[in-house]
């Protein structure tokens, strides 16, 4: 089992994510995701889906960079965008409403009858907290009055799944979460992604075929050298890009900090401190402070 665990590829790195639910040969991982996702049944579960962002060879630095998401058409022309994010870097919401509205401005041609906009879906899969829910990991947002929250359509939706709190959900709910595997189709589906080889997985793809299909294409991707090296390159490129990130907020903090030390000085020298007292209280070297002066 150790062995199996250090050798799959982690469906959470986007480069992994669309070999699985982006796969234009076999859609049926991404059907039933779907169709978990949006809890339809019936007469209005998604028959079918063409996939609208097929894996492609990325030439640019910049496009090794930029997020892999999914983005398929379904049977009754919905549109559905998913993404993962491993970290956060707090423009989530912000990011998520200008792609939706991107996504439904493009639906229609310059003169078509807007009654025509079909709906349009952006799922985001999160490895981390955003909505500071405590157990509640699946939240969907819609067009609704903000006191009667009558529905004014259903032509844009958003979906959070947050992965930290499939876990704390897990942990607060150990005793009855194995009747749930295997009944709740997202819940299955979301144990897969967040770790396919933990004991609950293993319950959702015995109690799920396609799930148990997805593990096994899993196996088969992890398995093969060549994806392998793309898939270690692009997980080091995210870890790399988000070590970026975190080292140029750090400094941003510092500058920041610096810069409200030298407005303090200025107010001290302003109101007759000398420049030895003012290093003193502010931490300020007098290079620093003099050079500031200068500017």
């Amino acid at each position: 089992m150790g062995k199996e665990r250090r050798d799959l590829m982690d469906p959470k790195i986007d480069f992994v994510f669309k070999l699985l639910f982006g796969n234009e040969k076999d859609t049926s991982f991404l059907i039933s995701f779907l169709n978990a996702s949006l809890a339809l049944s019936g007469e209005k579960t998604i028959k079918s889906v063409l996939i609208k962002s097929p894996v492609n060879d990325r030439q640019t630095e910049e496009d090794k960079l930029s997020i892999m998401d999914v983005k398929a058409e379904t049977n009754d022309e919905t549109i559905i965008n998913i993404e993962i994010q491993l970290r956060d870097q707090r423009n989530m919401r912000e990011r998520t409403l200008y792609h939706l509205s991107t996504m439904i401005a493009e639906r229609l041609n310059k003169g078509e009858d807007y009654r025509k906009l079909s709906k349009t879906v952006t799922i985001n899969i999160l490895d981390f907290n955003l909505l500071g829910e405590k157990i509640r990991f699946h939240n969907k947002f819609r067009f609704l009055e903000t006191e009667t929250h009558k529905e004014l359509t259903d032509a844009g939706e958003i979906h959070f799944m947050e992965l930290p709190v499939l876990r704390r959900y897990i942990e607060q709910n150990k005793e009855s979460i194995t009747d749930l595997v295997g009944k709740e189709k997202l819940l299955d589906w979301l144990l897969f992604i967040d770790d396919p080889d933990s004991e609950y997985a293993r319950l959702a793809e015995s109690s799920d075929e396609v799930i148990g299909r997805a593990k096994d294409m899993l196996r088969t991707l992890s398995a093969d050298e060549k994806l392998r090296e793309e898939y270690l390159a692009r997980e080091k490129a995210i870890m790399d890009h988000y070590a970026s990130l975190k080292a140029a907020e750090s400094e941003g903090i510092e500058q920041g900090i610096e810069r409200g030390k030298l407005q303090m000085v200025a107010q001290m020298l302003k109101d007759g401190m000398s420049i030895d007292l003012a290093c003193k209280y502010s931490g300020l070297s007098e290079e620093i402070i003099r050079k500031a002066i200068q500017e």
